[in-house]
């Protein structure tokens, strides 16, 4: 009979360190690398990567009805691409609701997301901290299981932790859950991956407006924006991102083409409202131009 780590779902084995749910005891409740990361924040590193194709055919063959998390700032269109392909009956929740501006209105930015991404399900918004919509959850599972999925590190484990008081790994490493983990009428579904690395905010996001010189170019962490004009321009980045106004030594290639009140998209870290017209340069592949979701009565 198999035994599955409490922590992040794997089948216990006590035969290989290197392998994925290592106990050096069967009758142990979770492997070696969720009882590092519960107890020391530390990560074996012997976690495997499920296949983002195949996580979505096991959620089609359930019949539990979908909470599809993703934060404020990792909306894109490869994430909204995931969950239009889950057939089950589903919400969108943006997640650590606690994080979004405060000058940002919940029902404008529901409106544009679905006008956006052409979303015809509900929109909810949830947090562990205010316990947002959490009663709302629990009564969708009276009727159904409810499975929780979406990108990895975006606080799935938390939420249903919060809610039925379980003890499912929770960490700020990617991929903690190993496999589907149900208790009681959850179901934690491993997350996705994507190419990029994502940085999740840990506190409540402060935008920041520049009018960006075209003689000066931003470097933002490690990436940098150019413009081949006078621009003014909003970010919407974690907190912790480093941003610098420099002044530009050389000039660069132009070739990216954004209109007023559209957003610039970058993957795994934020994004960037424009509020004039431009062309800009950017030296990081993985991006998206969006009309802006942000924006609207009392809104900047």
């Amino acid at each position: 009979m198999t035994k599955k780590c409490l922590g992040c779902g794997a089948i216990l084995q006590d035969s290989d360190s290197k392998k994925v749910g290592y106990t050096p005891k069967l009758s142990n409740d979770l492997c070696m690398r969720c009882f590092k990361l519960k107890h020391y924040g530390e990560n074996l590193n012997n976690s495997k990567v499920q296949d983002n194709a195949s996580i979505i055919n096991h959620i089609n063959k359930t019949k539990a009805t979908v909470l599809f998390l993703v934060d404020f700032l990792n909306i894109n269109n490869e994430i909204i691409e995931y969950f239009k392909k889950i057939k089950n009956s589903k919400y969108l929740v943006i997640t650590k609701s606690d994080i979004i501006p405060k000058n940002i209105l919940k029902d404008k930015l529901v409106e544009n997301i679905k006008r956006v991404y052409s979303i015809n399900e509900d929109i909810y918004f949830s947090s562990t901290l205010s316990k947002e919509n959490i009663n709302k959850f629990l009564s969708l599972a009276d009727d159904t299981k409810v499975m929780l999925c979406g990108l990895t590190n975006m606080g799935k484990s938390s939420l249903i932790n919060k809610m039925i008081g379980s003890d499912i790994t929770v960490s700020n490493k990617e991929n903690t859950t190993q496999e589907f983990i149900e208790v009681a009428s959850f179901i934690d579904a491993p997350g996705f991956v994507s190419n990029y690395k994502v940085l999740v905010a840990a506190s409540k996001i402060k935008p920041i407006t520049y009018q960006l010189k075209s003689k000066y170019y931003l470097l933002i962490g490690k990436y940098f924006l150019a413009s081949d004009k006078d621009i003014n321009i909003t970010l919407y980045l974690p907190n912790n991102i480093t941003v610098e106004k420099r002044r530009k030594r050389e000039e660069y290639n132009y070739n990216l083409n954004i209109n007023n009140n559209e957003d610039l998209v970058i993957k795994g870290l934020g994004f960037i409202k424009f509020s004039s017209e431009s062309c800009i340069f950017i030296n990081n592949s993985e991006i998206e131009i969006r009309s802006s979701i942000v924006g609207g009565n009392h809104e900047n």
